[in-house]
């Protein structure tokens, strides 16, 4: 890995058109304003049509803005003869489905692609591509296996070791649960968490779902409209829940259960946002009522 407590993104007035000068022209990003801080782990959220996906493109110069700048570590990614390549190792993207990336015939190599694509040799880049596998719970036996042959979570697994084997100092995930059951969702926001833990990295997640970012992220962007409609920690950004509702979103189901029970009242605090938060002013309330506590 990277040093990873220095990379920093800074976004000034961002603005993104699909098919400028066109007929089709539509404006997908309008003034986007915002820095990304290392050791971050950030909720993206928004309807089907916000800006999420096209957002996070931005932000390793897969998409080039069409007015504004993007700084990192204070240069501007949009000037000659930055190194493209490189930020594109430093912040690297997990499209949404990315098993559809995964080509080669067995998990190793699959993974040891990036490394060597950044020049390593064999040995080094396998080197890299086992330490990554090692990150994400693919242990030895998983080398000479078909990636096609594993269920879809160990696929997620696969191709987020292909990315961990570059070294990024931040991971862009874009829906990275979308069509897996609920086990297999809940063992990647879980490795997610640990590698935001134990080895630093800036997660930067893209969800349409509250209770995803509500229990991982330590700050929520929710885009409507390609505009920033909140930026701010989990329980500022879930007490505008009839503002959220109004833009096709909704507060995590932990938020109406505390709510419903405030309403009945309880004396519980309704801005909790984690099943484990909501547990906690559970017991404590009816510890109360059982005069324990």
């Amino acid at each position: 890995m990277q040093d990873l407590d220095t990379m920093e993104i800074r976004i000034e007035n961002l603005n993104y058109i699909y098919g400028q000068g066109t007929a089709y022209e539509k404006k997908a990003l309008d003034h986007i304003n915002l820095s990304i801080h290392a050791g971050e782990f950030i909720g993206i959220i928004g309807h089907t049509g916000s800006g999420k996906s096209t957002l996070i493109q931005h932000l390793n110069g897969l998409n080039k803005a069409s007015s504004g700048a993007i700084y990192v570590d204070g240069k501007n990614i949009y000037e000659e003869g930055y190194p493209m390549q490189k930020l594109r190792f430093r912040a690297g993207l997990v499209f949404q489905y990315p098993e559809y990336q995964i080509f080669e015939t067995t998990v190793l190599k699959d993974v040891c692609f990036g490394p060597k694509n950044q020049g390593l040799t064999d040995d080094e880049a396998k080197e890299k591509a086992r330490s990554a596998m090692a990150m994400v719970g693919l242990d030895q036996s998983f080398e000479e296996k078909s990636p096609f042959d594993l269920s879809g979570g160990q696929k997620r697994r696969v191709a987020i070791a292909g990315i961990l084997a570059m070294g990024p100092e931040m991971l862009v995930l874009d829906e990275p649960t979308a069509g897996l059951d609920p086990k297999g969702r809940d063992e990647i926001l879980g490795l997610l968490r640990d590698l935001h833990r134990k080895q630093k990295i800036t997660v930067v997640l893209v969800s349409h779902s509250m209770d995803d970012v509500a229990d991982y992220a330590g700050r929520i962007i929710v885009l409507d409209k390609g505009k920033i409609l909140y930026d701010d920690v989990p329980e500022k950004v879930f007490t505008h829940v009839k503002e959220l509702e109004s833009v096709g979103l909704a507060a995590p189901e932990v938020t109406y259960i505390m709510k419903a029970l405030k309403e009945k009242g309880f004396d519980v605090n309704d801005h909790v946002t984690t099943l484990k938060e909501a547990a906690a002013e559970i017991l404590k309330e009816f510890g109360k009522a059982d005069g324990e506590c």
